[in-house]
């Protein structure tokens, strides 16, 4: 992929009581929404929240699962940012579970220079397409017509949540947009489909090079990868 997001160390006491003071907030509001004037149906907006934190581990294991099955190598999974709380291995990946998880990346390297750039862009619409299948597979399953009606089911209202946020972080993530600076910008998958289907193949042999070279260090945050040998064996050979 083009560059992930990149690596923080341990949050600071004031990111700490800034993520802190504002998650207080929002569930302050979510609760007094509640309280006054209760009904079951308030119980949604609560639901598509706690379902976004899953929807993340779906969302990265799609992009994890769609390299590993174009024959890519996926070296490295991060569920949210600030401090790393859990450490894991899933095969040859690094799983790493942080403080906040808001949002995550993952990070692998084309094993091939076959068709790179269709590649690239179906490892990036695999976690949005991912969403879009949850979202999907509620509405079949519950019916549209049933599952757009106002109830007082708790387990149907959970349902209605699932299948908006679903809809929500895969349409989101569809947007075309980058964020960062510093030369560590980071594209959405959106923004990250369009440019994959322009990068030379040059790009993709670079990243092989790197990884050839580092191994497991190439997923660590780097601002560059080295260029490829002077052969140029990419336009000879097509294959690691």
């Amino acid at each position: 992929m083009l560059h992930p997001a990149p690596e923080r160390g341990p949050t600071t006491r004031g990111e700490r009581w800034t993520f802190a003071i504002f998650l207080v907030a929002i569930l302050a509001l979510f609760t007094a929404d509640i309280v006054v004037n209760y009904s079951p149906a308030k119980l949604g907006g609560l639901f598509v929240l706690l379902f976004w934190i899953p929807l993340l581990a779906t969302h990265e294991a799609g992009h994890a699962l769609a390299a590993k099955l174009l024959g890519w190598h996926v070296g490295r999974i991060t569920l949210g940012f600030g401090r790393s709380w859990k450490r894991l291995h899933l095969g040859a990946a690094r799983l790493d579970i942080r403080s906040f998880p808001i949002t995550g990346f993952v990070k692998c390297v084309p094993t091939h220079l076959r068709q790179p750039r269709l590649r690239n862009a179906l490892v990036y619409f695999a976690g949005p397409g991912t969403d879009l299948l949850v979202a999907a597979l509620v509405i079949v399953v519950v019916g549209p017509e049933r599952l757009l009606t106002p109830s007082e089911n708790y387990g149907l209202i959970a349902l209605q949540g699932l299948a908006l946020a679903g809809l929500a972080q895969g349409v989101m993530n569809l947007i075309p947009f980058s964020s960062g600076s510093g030369g560590m910008e980071s594209p959405s998958d959106g923004l990250g489909i369009i440019l994959s289907l322009t990068l030379p193949d040059r790009h993709f042999a670079r990243q092989i090079e790197a990884f050839r070279e580092l191994g497991d260090e190439y997923f660590e945050d780097r601002q560059s990868a080295p260029e490829p040998e002077p052969d140029e064996w990419w336009k000879r050979d097509r294959r690691l």
